[in-house]
């Protein structure tokens, strides 16, 4: 069936101040399942999505299009952060009977908000090779950290670095 924002809105609404737990399922042509938790908070309504994209062996994930993505989600969905990731697994994205390879970190982002609590020049500068890529304005950028391409398993270092240096950020008590 399709989205309705509205529908959704206000079966979140009836529930409140209960949290709402959606589950949507894709099409055998691109296997998905999104899972969307939404939540009352003191700041307002949270929502926290998982989306699992299911591609064969032949196929090759779109990575390309995780940065313009999470551009657009920091710009107009207020995105506040993103983890992406890869990894090996079944196209329908069953799950079988016996322990798989882990998800590999892709990318890390952070809205332009969370990175003015942590200050620009501070999240500019990780102690990594990794340099973020600046998305949307240049006075209030969003920041999007490259990772790897989700078949280095030191990506998950990198990603718990990289974490360890923005909570560390200056002003912070």
């Amino acid at each position: 069936l399709p989205w309705s924002t509205r529908q959704l809105t206000d079966l979140a609404r009836s529930r409140a101040p209960r949290p709402t737990w959606l589950t949507a399922v894709g099409h055998p042509d691109r296997p998905a399942i999104a899972t969307i938790r939404i939540t009352r908070t003191p700041a307002g309504v949270e929502e926290d999505i998982t989306l699992t994209l299911g591609y064969g062996t032949t196929e090759t994930p779109p990575l390309d299009t995780v940065e313009p993505l999470a551009e657009a989600l920091a710009a107009d969905h207020g995105l506040v952060t993103m983890l992406t990731s890869l990894r090996s697994a079944r196209r329908d994205l069953t799950i079988p009977p016996r322990f798989e390879v882990p998800p590999i970190p892709v990318s890390f982002t952070l809205s332009p908000e969370t990175v003015m609590d942590i200050g620009l020049a501070h999240a500019l500068h990780p102690p990594l090779n990794v340099r973020p890529l600046r998305l949307g304005p240049t006075a209030r950028p969003a920041l999007h950290y490259p990772l790897g391409e989700g078949t280095d398993a030191q990506s998950w270092t990198t990603l718990q670095r990289l974490t360890d240096h923005l909570k560390d950020f200056p002003g912070r008590v």
